[in-house]
């Protein structure tokens, strides 16, 4: 960045403001595109230099495992793959540990979603995948016998076998407006007589 740049920024972003004073930097677009182009600028050499560092890491290890092949060093090649070999069977056992954890786990919320459905739906639910039958819980709980699962006042609810006292009023009054002949036959079984229409 040229030295005229670096003013014209410095400029822009503290004009005439008091020594002491923290108060937020305004920077103008043209000094934030820069800096924007600065720091995307730097992010690609840093990603080029990691490579970089990778690669040269990689050729090092291998020259230095093949300088202990010449001088014939093979021991302590052989203890350096052990050591390695060690770590990897560590990081695959704690892997494995985990793994059986999960499954476990898995397990337990797939059996205690399935008590929650009806015998004839966990036969289907069970091919499911646990987040996908959580949702199916979740959508197929709300679901009470002797009621569909509408919204109110646009479905029938069931009244076989139940009472007066089994409903609520609002109950009462969608019963009342899709079920006039059922609503009767609740309202003369608890006054004993027929409601007006």
């Amino acid at each position: 960045m040229s030295e005229t740049t670096k003013e014209e920024i410095k400029k822009e972003e503290n004009p005439a403001e008091p020594e002491g004073k923290a108060e937020e930097k305004v920077y103008s677009e043209k000094a934030f595109k820069e800096l924007v182009l600065q720091r995307d600028t730097l992010k690609k050499n840093q990603s080029e230099l990691q490579v970089q560092f990778d690669q040269l890491k990689a050729k090092l290890d291998k020259a230095g495992e093949d300088e202990l092949k010449k001088k014939g060093d093979l021991q302590t090649l052989l203890d350096n793959k052990e050591k390695e070999i060690a770590e990897t069977k560590k990081t695959l056992q704690d892997i494995s540990e985990y793994k059986t954890k999960y499954e476990d786990l898995d397990k337990s919320i797939r059996e205690n979603l399935l008590k929650q459905l009806p015998e004839e739906m966990q036969e289907v639910a069970e091919e499911l995948s646990t987040v996908k039958l959580q949702k199916f819980v979740e959508l197929n709980k709300t679901t009470t016998a002797g009621m569909d699962n509408g919204k109110a006042g646009k479905g029938k609810i069931k009244i076989d076998g139940k009472k007066w006292n089994d409903f609520s009023s609002s109950d009462l009054a969608i019963i009342r407006g899709s079920d006039f002949t059922g609503y009767s036959q609740l309202y003369k079984e608890k006054f004993g007589i027929n409601p007006t229409s």
